[in-house]
């Protein structure tokens, strides 16, 4: 796909592509781009393009969604990349003709006034009056071209160059400010509504960078630098600041009283105008703070800027806290990297010392590692890039587990504390009191951070003294609080966490105290309590809660896990697993998957006897031997072995019947009928009810395509659902209701469907569902050829699995995606999409993923023309799907695209016969507008044929005899193997109702399909 090489707004909007010019279409669209122009690189909340476009009130909730699909399809999706809480234009910033016009307004010179007059014209962004913020910047860049007008008339009129000059009292900065547009500005907002203006954040953020660039601004400034100072000195400091050096110097020592130095500092401020800038007053905040009142007290038109690691504490003070640069989340493409900010920083000043040093491949790989494990922190960032002149990137990143050895070479010119990274914490470190060391210390065993209640529970203090000591933490800029909010948007608490430096840090004291196993096993105790305490909440109305507080907690559960696993705490990591198992099952987590054959090895080394919390591990650990690649048989073996151990020692809890009948899924398939209306008598016996409930909903998808049966189960299911508050019963009953409504082509009531089943997995934050309900959404829109509607659900989907990936809910994405731009003749974008279905279901030998697999790829090879490969497919796709058991829509699947490779051989008859058996295998005839391949071929089978001849075949393909359907197909497909002998199934049959050997099945219209079809 072709990158965007320049986008012009000022003089009309136009984009160019690959080297040609791209029209933009309509003046939303056109207003959309120039808004996400304005900011190259960074991310535009959804919430604000849509106020900007609609004035606050957009068409439909899906409205922006819609417009952003039809502007990827003119810049390319990978120009419009989504983020969690936006879009950004990935572009340089070079190629936006406004960021031209503004760097050659900011030059003042003439050539470059004329240049910047050239490229705005006469009326820029004229069309877009009703686009508030563009409105405003049309007025501003009128006002500015005045300005450049005059000083190019000037320099005409004189033959004297105009050179421009730095206005008197600023200053220069050192190195460009990378990332920090937003914050300076504002900065400067909130110096013109606040006389006390104090920016806060972790040693080695950029406090000081950021103040002197915004004094570098002003008229008449005044910068005390306070870090080498005593609180005894600060007066004297700042009096030097303002001009009064040649009386400070003459000896500050004498000075015992602070009054008369004061008194003196305020009469030289006096009524000026000025901006006062007090850096780095963390150490002398007592100080700094008596100060900066009695001049605000007494100067009436001074304003202060200070820098500090926590506020001032003064009355008025506004509070700006500095947060780190934007670092490229895990998983980011190799083309985004250089969109972040930390990214941008640390090439920068690693060119310095190696110029070849890029952001692709190994290089680009390694430097984002290290913006992550640094946090984003500009002074750790350079003391990284430092080391390029003798360690590769990935050296670097590699030794940061020792960073404190390693980073280390701060400039020359720079404070001893900014010199290395050690300094800057020790710094902080040495600033606190016994109690603030102690509490610091135990942070660091919380992985990703920790709510009030963790913090309680574990540090070992009193509830008071906690809240008190994280709330000193958090001022002095050490602890970062984040406001937390639950995935229906209710209010989840405050939660606490250290960067990854200030943790490493923690750590490390900790372990000098010989504390650190104490802390981390009381840590791992306290998160096990936690996950099994949960358990018990996640199937009744605190569900929603209950999620939001695992999701928090999800970092300290896997650090928790670990620590049980690797220090032989068996009941701990037992505990924990059993806790976490319905948690990851409803949210798509997996990070206990991977430990729980090392949970029950510890258990059986430890000789504890089979309970309760043994048994939820043991059968969940079969059904996540199936998605970790382990062969059918075995699977299926462990399953059967987990559940007899339960039935002997009479295991019992809310999940055990619906292990059983999941298990019976790999069991012969007139047993499964049986095993579902086992248990639901059982469970309606006990008064059971969540687990009847679960049992029913399990049941219907079996049975989707009998529709009255799968309704009434499934509507049974959702009103217990419904009336316990349980949102994931509830959103996955919804998407049966969905391929009820599907089938019957009744497609505004599946979209009624998803609507009503939505709120429900959003309310949990269950993306895997919401990203399956958006794709079927997808799919119903394109069968009512709403394409438009259609694609922008896709595209939804895509952005929500693009920053929260889930396997199952991905398969379905890309399914679609495949689909889609197979269907529209894209081949090569079919393909493409394709591959990443192959990748995504890695080494799984699960036969209905397989069965896809080579569902499309039989699709995609007749899309090409090569027949005999997709026939071979579609064998392969059946084979699959009977294999691992009997699945109808699987099965289904592979005769839909059998019969198109029959028409594509000439074979129309026997296309249409195949539709028949289609149907029977499906229990009926589904409309064609659910089933788009379907339909394709019936039309051309139909073209050929005519449609009574079809209706023949069809007919004589459907009256197969229910019990006889299963060996209909093996004898299609040339099939020798048994259904679920991919799984070793005892006694594995070949179909539901009489045995296929009993059963008289009608010849596969032979006669009537081998003479020459007139096409």
């Amino acid at each position: 796909m072709g990158r965007v090489t320049d986008v012009s707004v000022l003089r009309g909007v136009t984009v160019t592509r690959d080297g040609r010019s791209v029209e933009v279409t309509g003046t939303r669209l056109r207003a959309l781009l120039v808004l996400l122009a304005l900011t190259p690189g960074q991310v535009r909340r959804a919430e604000y393009l849509a106020d900007q476009l609609w004035n606050g009130e957009p068409p439909s909730a899906n409205a922006l969604q819609a417009l952003i699909s039809r502007l990827r399809r003119v810049l390319g999706p990978e120009t419009l990349p989504s983020r969690p809480t936006g879009y950004l234009l990935d572009v340089d910033p070079a190629a936006v003709d406004l960021s031209r016009f503004e760097r050659l307004a900011e030059l003042a010179t003439p050539a470059a006034a004329r240049e910047a007059l050239a490229l705005a014209g006469l009326e820029p962004l004229a069309e877009f009056v009703d686009v508030p913020d563009l409105a405003g910047l049309a007025r501003v860049i009128e006002t500015e071209c005045a300005r450049l007008g005059a000083l190019a008339a000037r320099a005409l009129e004189s033959a004297v160059p105009v050179v421009p000059t730095a206005a008197r009292g600023r200053l220069s900065v050192a190195h460009r400010l990378i990332g920090r547009d937003a914050v300076l500005s504002e900065i400067h907002d909130r110096l013109g509504r606040t006389r006390l203006l104090t920016l806060t954040g972790a040693g080695g953020s950029g406090k000081t960078s950021l103040a002197k660039a915004v004094a570098s601004t002003h008229g008449a400034v005044h910068i005390a630098e306070l870090a080498p100072v005593t609180a005894q000195a600060v007066d004297a400091e700042v009096f030097a600041a303002v001009g009064g050096r040649e009386t400070v110097l003459t000896d500050r020592a004498r000075r015992a009283e602070t009054r008369d130095e004061r008194a003196r500092l305020v009469d030289a401020l006096g009524d000026r105008a000025a901006l006062l800038v007090l850096d780095n007053c963390e150490h002398v905040i007592d100080a700094a703070a008596g100060l900066a009142e009695s001049i605000l007290a007494a100067c009436p038109r001074v304003t202060i800027l200070a820098t500090s690691r926590e506020p001032l504490g003064v009355p008025g003070e506004q509070r700006l806290p500095v947060a780190p640069l934007e670092v490229p989340p895990t998983g980011s493409a190799m083309d985004r990297l250089a969109g972040y900010s930390a990214m941008q920083l640390l090439l920068e000043r690693g060119r310095a010392v190696r110029p070849e040093l890029g952001a692709q491949g190994e290089d680009g790989a390694a430097l984002a590692e290290i913006c992550r494990r640094l946090d984003g922190i500009p002074l750790a960032l350079e003391l990284a890039a430092a080391r390029f002149n003798v360690l590769t990137p990935r050296q670097v990143a590699g030794r940061l587990d020792d960073r404190f050895r390693l980073l280390t070479t701060g400039a020359r010119t720079a404070l001893p504390r900014q010199q290395t990274l050690r300094a800057v914490v020790d710094w902080s470190w040495d600033l606190l009191d016994g109690a603030e060391r102690d509490l610091l210390a135990v942070c660091g065993v919380f992985a990703g951070g920790a709510a009030l209640a963790d913090l309680e529970g574990v540090a070992g203090l009193d509830a008071v003294d906690v809240l008190d000591l994280i709330d000193r933490l958090v001022s002095k800029s050490l602890v970062l609080a984040e406001a937390v909010r639950t995935p229906d948007g209710g209010d989840g608490g405050m939660r606490y966490r250290l960067l990854e430096t200030i943790r490493e840090y923690a750590l490390e004291r900790l372990e000098e105290r010989g504390e650190l196993d104490a802390v981390r096993a009381r840590h791992s105790r306290f998160f096990a309590d936690l996950a099994f305490e949960a358990d018990g909440e996640l199937r009744q109305a605190g569900q929603v809660r209950w999620i939001a507080r695992l999701d928090d907690a999800e970092d300290n559960l896997r650090t928790a896990l670990d620590w049980a696993v690797e220090h032989g705490e068996a009941a701990v990591a037992l505990r924990l697993c059993y806790g976490v198992s319905w948690y990851g099952m409803i949210r798509g987590k997996q990070f206990d998957r991977a430990r729980t054959p090392d949970v029950l090895a510890l258990a059986e080394r430890s000789r504890l006897e089979p309970g309760p919390e043994y048994m939820r591990v043991l059968t969940f650990n079969a059904l996540y031997s199936f998605e970790r690649g382990a062969p059918p048989v075995e699977a299926a073996a462990q399953l059967r072995e987990a559940l007899e151990l339960g039935r002997r020692i009479g295991w019992r809890d809310a999940l055990a019947s619906l292990v059983e009948v999941i298990s019976a899924l790999f069991t012969e398939p007139t047993q499964v009928e049986a095993a579902f209306r086992r248990e639901a008598e059982r469970l309606e016996a006990r008064g059971e009810e969540w687990s009847l409930a679960a049992v029913r909903m399990f049941h219907a998808k079996v049975r989707v395509d009998e529709s009255e049966v799968a309704e009434r189960l499934t509507a049974q299911a959702r009103a217990v659902f419904e009336r316990l508050g349980d949102q994931w019963g509830i959103a996955n009953c919804g998407q049966t209701q969905v391929m009820l409504h599907s089938q019957r082509g009744d497609h505004r009531g599946a979209l009624a469907a998803i609507e009503a089943a939505l709120p429900a997995a959003r309310a949990l934050g269950a993306i895997s569902d919401e990203v399956v309900l958006l794709v079927m959404a997808s799919n119903e829109y394109a069968s009512l050829g709403e394409q438009d509607q259609s694609e922008a659900a896709l595209d939804r989907a895509g952005e929500i699995s693009e920053v929260h990936p889930e396997g199952r809910a991905n398969l379905h994405l890309l399914t679609a995606r495949s689909v889609r731009a197979r269907l529209r003749g894209d081949l090569e974008a079919a393909e493409y999409w394709l591959d990443e279905m192959v990748k995504a279901a890695g080494n799984t030998f699960i036969g209905p993923v397989q069965a896809l697999l080579r569902t499309e790829q039989a699709w995609l090879a007749l899309a090409r023309g090569e027949v005999e490969p997709a026939g071979r497919l579609a064998d392969e796709s059946f084979a699959h799907s009977i294999g691992f058991h009997y699945d109808r829509p699987d099965v289904a699947a592979a005769i839909e695209v059998k019969a198109a490779v029959e028409l594509a051989l000439g074979d129309p008859r026997r296309a249409a016969w195949l539709h028949g058996l289609f149907a029977a295998v499906r229990g009926r005839r589904l409309p064609l507008s659910a089933t788009p391949d379907l339909a394709r071929t019936a039309e051309a089978a139909v073209a050929a044929i005519g449609a009574q001849e079809y209706e023949a075949c069809f007919a004589e393909g459907a009256a197969i005899e229910p019990g006889a359907v299963v060996e209909t197909c093996k004898e299609v497909f040339g099939h020798e193997g048994e259904v679920g002998a991919d799984w070793g199934a005892p006694g594995a049959a070949h179909g539901a109702g009489p045995r296929a050997e009993e059963a008289s099945a009608p010849s596969p219209a032979r006669g009537r399909v081998d003479q020459p079809a007139q096409m």
